[in-house]
């Protein structure tokens, strides 16, 4: 019969000095199926699934050993130790002391919580904290088949675990990669499994650039505290000067802080010869914080030193214009504050810099109430100030108060009366008008609108599906505007007219452009089926037109709605689950049904292990669009099994002026240890200093190690 002892006694008589802990006031419980207790020989005995449980630590063993002169247990048997970071530690035998602080050990192992794994011939542990073991290996790979070698090892003559520093350190180390040795370091170190971050170097990566020459990036992470840290990354590059790049981050009780920058002097050597003994660099600076549960703040700087450095040098978030912004947000039930300034550095020669707009400040308001007598009551406000080097200057400040009435019938009819007034003022300069001097000036307008709107829905359900058949129509009533070039248009420049718009008291999305007639008729029907059974199919349907009493010419010739009847737009959309989804949007010439001005087509797809996802506009010249507008964006992906998958994707400006503009193609192998991903990108952007490239891509992730990665430029 198994035994049970608490061992208070042995606290103050037998073990003198605590065997587990350096707490001597924690008890501590031996299990054991026979204790034999040798007062003559002072020692303890203990044999037969051996236990010894103090606070976190478990002892387990076939066979314990106390010996009360020298303070010793000595185990062996199955021998486990598990501490108290949930590290289990086996071995054949094993000497410890004073609660593990120190030890010998015989063919020890070593499991962390992440399942990863060590092992040694023998190892000591010292000081409570330190295990120093010979011959030793280690991985983050599953190792239970003793016939199948890991994915990856480290092999080394001697490791050093520091439980207390979380530091895992080799001496002439060899990493085997399919039982292949592949590197080798008299020393190297890493924090063990059981730490999410700590201070070191990272693994450093090694890419090829045609104009650039090779880049060697080697990071070194500072965990400056839980709760903030710092990552410097020196880069050589051999055909420019060397560059330095840091990112700073810190998360507060309600926000979080994040700074990244570069510095580089560029000099003669690259191929193009933009930039001479010039310092280059940029500044990315991004905090979101919350004031209480009404009030949040936040800022967002984004600025480079030249329009063409962040693409150059291969940074992320290099795009065509580097937005910096701050904003004050507030907000309940039924009100919503939102103030803002937007700055815009250019970033590429598409665009004018000096007509790019300075937004200081927006200002929004908007009160939205429950439901009143005279129905929902709506108010906003806003504010704005546009400044431009080259162009207009905008202050405006407009208010649109609305009341919202809907009600219902006893057949089902459902009815909408929306009254809205938008009352606006204008301090303009720098206008440019036709054939006319520049406009500076003040200019106010007030401009009512009243919208009826209809619709009935009509619903059948059977064993199998839902359907549901909508017809619907609005009434729009407002004055007759003509065009007004006194008033910049800032909100409505680019303009798609599509089945969202309908059903709308204005087409235009903004309130600086008005409609010259806006007195019409939007009517539509849309149909809907949705399955009840468990494949989760559904469709869905509509098509609409607008018809106006008088023919409105201030649309574009190619809008769709430049005529008294408007072109017809609409949706198909088809769902099967989490298997297959499709839309498409369409505007079709009413002059000509098989031409459609706007085709919009997205698909995507998840069968057979494969991930396809296929997004396709075509869009004619239009408000605020000069030039026809053709694009392909085509993803790809396919699990070969759990372990290879295969991904590719392309981008393609199908216009006639256009062409590719990305390719990227990519293999990869996970396992529950390592990544590897090797993959092919191709470029086509081409801006100044910037050239079309092929880049061929490697990375490697260890885990529990890191990530190393290496490319090379293969363009000619």
């Amino acid at each position: 019969m198994k035994k049970t002892i608490l061992l208070i006694f042995f606290i103050f008589f037998l073990f003198n000095k605590n065997l587990f802990s350096q707490d001597e006031n924690k008890p501590f419980i031996l299990n054991a199926e026979k204790i034999v207790n040798n007062h003559n020989e002072s020692r303890v005995i203990a044999t037969g699934n051996v236990e010894v449980i103090q606070g976190k630590e478990v002892l387990r063993a076939d066979y314990l050993e106390f010996d009360k002169i020298k303070n010793k247990a000595f185990v062996k048997g199955n021998v486990s130790i598990l501490d108290e970071e949930g590290v289990v530690y086996f071995a054949d035998y094993a000497e410890v002391d004073k609660g593990f602080k120190n030890g010998l050990t015989k063919n020890i192992s070593i499991l962390f919580p992440d399942n990863s794994k060590m092992s040694a011939s023998n190892g000591r542990r010292f000081k409570g904290t330190i295990s120093r073991l010979k011959k030793a290996l280690y991985s983050a790979c599953d190792c239970d088949d003793p016939n199948k070698k890991p994915t990856w090892q480290i092999k080394a003559s001697e490791v050093v675990h520091d439980s207390k520093r979380k530091k895992i350190s080799y001496k002439n180390a060899f990493l085997e990669f399919l039982g292949f040795p592949v590197a080798y370091t008299p020393f190297y170190s890493h924090p063990d499994p059981s730490v999410k971050r700590q201070s070191g170097f990272l693994f450093p990566t090694y890419t090829s650039n045609s104009e650039l020459g090779t880049i060697i990036k080697t990071p070194y992470y500072y965990a400056l505290s839980p709760f903030k840290d710092l990552t410097i990354e020196p880069q050589y590059i051999s055909g420019q000067r060397p560059l330095i790049y840091a990112q700073f981050r810190q998360r507060f009780v309600n926000g979080e802080l994040n700074i990244e920058s570069s510095f580089t002097n560029a000099d003669r050597r690259t191929r193009v010869k933009t930039y001479s003994n010039k310092n280059r660099g940029h500044i990315f600076i991004n905090g979101k914080f919350d004031q209480n549960d009404f009030w949040r703040y936040g800022f967002n700087v984004k600025r480079a030193t030249d329009d063409t450095y962040l693409s150059r040098y291969m940074f992320q978030g290099a795009t065509d214009r580097l937005h910096s912004d701050f904003f004050v947000e507030g907000f309940d039930n039924k009100n919503y504050f939102h103030i803002t300034g937007i700055a815009t550095q250019v970033q590429s020669s598409t665009y004018q810099s000096n007509k790019t707009p300075l937004v200081l400040p927006s200002i929004n308001y908007n009160y939205q109430s429950e439901k009143t007598k005279v129905g929902f009551i709506d108010f906003n406000a806003n504010l704005l100030s546009l400044t431009r080097r080259n162009g207009s200057d905008t202050r405006k400040i407009s208010i649109q108060p609305s009341i919202t009435y809907p009600f219902q019938d006893n057949f089902g009819n459902r009815f909408k009366i929306q009254a809205k007034t938008t009352m606006s003022a204008y301090m303009l300069s720098h206008v440019k008008r036709t054939n006319k001097n520049d406009y500076k000036g003040f200019k106010n307008r007030i401009h009512p609108e009243l919208l009826l709107g209809w619709d009935l829905p009509l619903q059948k359900n059977n064993n199998e599906s839902t359907f549901i058949l909508k017809p619907q129509a609005a009434l729009i009533l407002a004055p007759n505007r003509g065009s007004n070039e006194d008033i910049p248009n800032e909100d409505s420049e680019s303009f798609e007219f599509g089945e969202t718009h309908l059903f709308n008291s204005s087409l235009y999305p903004g309130d600086d452009k008005l409609e010259k007639s806006n007195q019409r008729i939007d009517y539509g029907i849309n149909f809907n089926v949705k399955s009840k059974s468990k494949k989760k199919i559904t469709s869905d349907f509509f098509i609409g037109q607008s018809i106006r009493f008088r023919k409105n010419n201030n649309f574009g010739s190619k809008s769709g709605l430049d005529d008294q009847i408007s072109d017809l737009v609409g949706r198909i959309g088809f769902g099967f689950g989490e298997h297959i989804n499709m839309s498409y949007r369409f505007l079709v010439n009413k002059d000509a049904l098989f031409s459609t001005r706007r085709d919009q087509l997205t698909i995507s797809t998840n069968v057979f292990d494969s991930n396809l996802s296929l997004n396709y506009i075509y869009l004619e010249p239009t408000t605020g669009i000069s030039d026809e507008r053709e694009e392909l964006n085509l993803s790809f992906a396919h699990n070969f099994n759990e372990n290879y998958s295969f991904k590719y994707t392309l981008r393609d400006d199908m216009t006639s002026s256009g062409g590719l503009l990305g390719q990227k193609l990519s293999l990869s192998f996970d396992n529950e240890c390592f990544n590897t991903e090797v993959g092919l990108n191709r470029s086509y952007y081409l801006d100044r200093e910037i050239k079309p490239n092929d880049t061929f891509m490697i990375m490697l992730t260890f885990k529990t190690l890191g990530s190393f990665s290496t490319g090379r430029n293969i363009s000619n």
